[in-house]
């Protein structure tokens, strides 16, 4: 168990590490021998637990896609769809803060998506499930019937990932809390929301 346990800690040092320099120098940038000195193991040590970088680049990638569903299964049934899609929104651009994982995906994503699908696999299902909120509220009836469920989708994932390539080029100060952006976004959005159903049909929003 001792053996096992020593195993499974070493596995876990090489995926914080190769998340780590994934999302400080990028993945064309990071070879595996970085990864080993990074994570403090040798070689060969690696290469027992992960026979390329691709295959790294996959656990990364799996492991956020886990913190993605942790977060939903948590939320789930607390609050209305909308405020549940907030939350999310706002835990990511926390995330982006916090966890490589996260981060190094989205990097990933950035950088390498249009070459291989698999490096898109953390953002597709964090679009699915934006995708998902949005639908739940508009059959809840939350979204304005003036509202395209689509639409709705596409700019709450353009917001998103606005924030993060911004802050990603440096153009926004670094340092920049990300997720009290979006929160005041959201704070904006709420209060120009009418609370009056027959001013939304007037004004048409």
């Amino acid at each position: 168990m001792a053996k096992q346990a020593r195993a499974e800690l070493t596995r876990l040092l090489l995926l914080d590490a190769a998340a780590t320099l994934f999302y400080r120098d990028g993945y064309a940038a990071t070879s595996m021998v970085d990864i080993a000195r990074e994570a403090g193991v040798t070689k060969g040590g690696l290469y027992f637990h992960f026979s390329s970088k691709d295959e790294i680049c996959d656990e990364v990638q799996s492991a956020a896609v886990a913190v993605l569903h942790g977060h939903v299964a948590r939320a789930r049934g607390s609050r209305p769809h909308l405020c549940r899609l907030a939350g999310l929104s706002r835990a990511l651009m926390g995330w982006l803060d916090e966890d490589a994982k996260v981060g190094a995906s989205f990097r990933l994503a950035r950088e390498m998506g249009s070459n291989d699908p698999r490096f898109v696999a953390f953002v597709r299902a964090w679009m699915g499930q934006v995708r998902a909120h949005i639908a739940a509220a508009h059959g809840a009836g939350e979204l304005s019937p003036h509202v395209r469920p689509d639409l709705a989708a596409l700019l709450v994932v353009v917001t998103c990932v606005g924030l993060e390539t911004a802050a990603a080029s440096g153009t926004i100060p670094a340092g920049t809390d990300l997720a009290g952006t979006l929160s005041e976004l959201w704070r904006v959005l709420e209060v120009a929301q009418p609370a009056d159903p027959a001013a939304a049909e007037a004004t048409g929003t």
